[in-house]
């Protein structure tokens, strides 16, 4: 099984490139891409269209060259992103992680890979009980083709053409990550020191 790995970097919420700012070593991101880059093959980057330039010279400047970038031309809904991201990975899995998400922990990631090897999809829930599209795993040609023959942009409608989805609950995930860093979102600047904080008590 060949696994890829999506970082979704659309400054969707908060400040707007709040993943570019850095927190220890590297950006923001780049934290992403090095937990993401101990278990997928590749790693994709979908960035805002126009944006493209200040993450490449990111990804040179930390000798991260290895990463593929892409720009989304239309950010108005979860499933055009997937669908644009995803046409640029080769893995039969795709596994996605919002690139605000540094302490994502890489036991995380590698079950979400290894779970989806024989389904459609696996899908973690957030507090609220909502799906967190953008933490989640894919079977590639599955989802693409689940979007293009849907009559609705709605990832919960497009979901429904899958066979093989397994639900990770909020409850779950809390087993599996004690301490929710894949919960961990820097939203602001201003999350950084909090982010750090949380850093160095994981160092102790």
């Amino acid at each position: 099984m060949r696994a890829s790995g999506l970082v979704v970097a659309l400054g969707y919420v908060g400040e707007n490139f709040v993943e570019l700012n850095k927190l220890g070593e590297y950006p923001v991101f780049l934290h992403v891409v090095r937990n993401l880059g101990e278990v997928v093959d590749e790693i994709v980057i979908a960035v805002l269209k126009g944006s493209l330039e200040i993450y490449e010279k990111a990804v040179s400047e930390y000798c991260f060259d290895e990463c593929k970038l892409v720009e989304i031309g239309n950010c108005s809904n979860t499933s055009t992103i997937l669908k644009e991201g995803f046409s640029t990975v080769k893995g039969d899995v795709v596994v996605t992680v919002p690139a605000n998400a540094p302490l994502i922990p890489v036991d995380i990631i590698a079950l979400l890979a290894d779970l989806c090897e024989k389904r459609d999809a696996v899908l973690t829930r957030n507090m609220k009980g909502d799906v967190d599209w953008f933490l989640s795993a894919y079977n590639r040609k599955s989802l693409i083709e689940a979007i293009e023959t849907s009559e609705h942009k709605s990832m919960n409608d497009i979901v429904e053409k899958l066979r093989r989805v397994m639900y990770i609950t909020y409850s779950t995930m809390k087993d599996l990550d004690p301490m929710l860093l894949s919960s961990v979102r820097i939203t602001r600047a201003s999350d950084i020191q909090m982010v750090e904080k949380i850093m160095e008590r994981m160092r102790r």
